[in-house]
């Protein structure tokens, strides 16, 4: 007789989390496809009032910098392209996930560190001139365990921050011992669930390793992370007190001159991403 394959139980501390959008992930699975067109999507997007004031809002933010207004989800879809598109369905999904609870002040922090780690992680891979395709969407997602946890039991995970601040606690170990899972394998977990690309997988999964040469997504992303602590904008404890001349060298071709232009772009999508989501 043969066996019955049976898929394990999620883990007990991800079960109060919600599902996916489905607008978000219905896109997810179109832009998945070369062969679609770009009205095709416009006609999904237009289904989700939020996602189609935000794909706008991208459309017509100062890192496309056009001279006239982007007034179709149609045109925003061509202008952006479709790995745009995928982050942006990815950040009105986690978006949906935490906004329940953005009032907890250390949520905030995390999902802004994401949002900021996904703009540095893109900003690498281009002028690293590797991993350019689902660089943001990686970046953004990075601590999607963390997210996930403090958006399920925002108390506990404060709190646990707090200790482990106060203490010198190692992070995984007590997010282990609180939940029976780390923030890692939590994030890597629902983005299998959500049917993200293994790479990125891989990069949520690994993103606490030492950083190396950033030749892939997952080094770029340990890359970026960092570089997100030592702008000002770290959540937990650091591994390891990084310049950024340390973490620019991980960056194939060792110039540091595209993180200036970076920065002044991580400023201004910070701000305009507090106003809009009225956190």
């Amino acid at each position: 007789m043969p066996e019955l394959l049976v898929k394990p139980a999620r883990p007990w501390a991800l079960r109060l989390l919600p599902p996916f959008p489905a607008v978000a992930n219905r896109v997810l699975s179109l832009v998945s496809n070369d062969d679609v067109a770009a009205h095709q999507i416009s006609e999904i997007i237009k289904l989700d009032p939020t996602f189609t004031a935000e794909i706008l809002r991208v459309a017509n933010s100062a890192l496309f910098g056009l001279a006239r207004e982007i007034a179709t989800v149609r045109h925003a879809v061509s202008l952006l392209g479709l790995d745009r598109v995928k982050a942006i369905a990815t950040l009105i999904a986690l978006n949906a996930m935490v906004k329940p609870a953005m009032r907890v002040e250390a949520l905030r922090k995390i999902w802004i560190h994401s949002l900021v780690t996904a703009m540095l992680t893109e900003a690498g891979a281009k002028a690293a001139h590797v991993a350019g395709d689902g660089a943001y969407t990686a970046g953004m997602l990075h601590n999607l365990g963390s997210l996930g946890l403090m958006s399920a039991y925002p108390e506990e995970y404060t709190r646990m921050l707090e200790v482990s601040v106060e203490c010198g606690f190692d992070l995984i170990e007590t997010e282990r011992d609180l939940f029976e899972i780390d923030h890692c394998a939590a994030g890597a977990l629902l983005a299998e669930e959500w049917n993200f690309p293994d790479v990125i997988v891989k990069a949520i999964a690994t993103h606490h390793q030492e950083p190396s040469q950033a030749s892939s997504l997952a080094s770029l992303v340990r890359v970026g992370w960092r570089l997100a602590d030592v702008l000002g904008f770290a959540v937990f404890p650091p591994d390891k007190p990084w310049t950024y001349e340390e973490l620019l060298a991980f960056i194939p071709g060792g110039s540091g001159t595209w993180l200036a232009g970076a920065i002044e772009d991580v400023k201004s999508e910070v701000d305009a991403r507090l106003s809009v989501f009225s956190l």
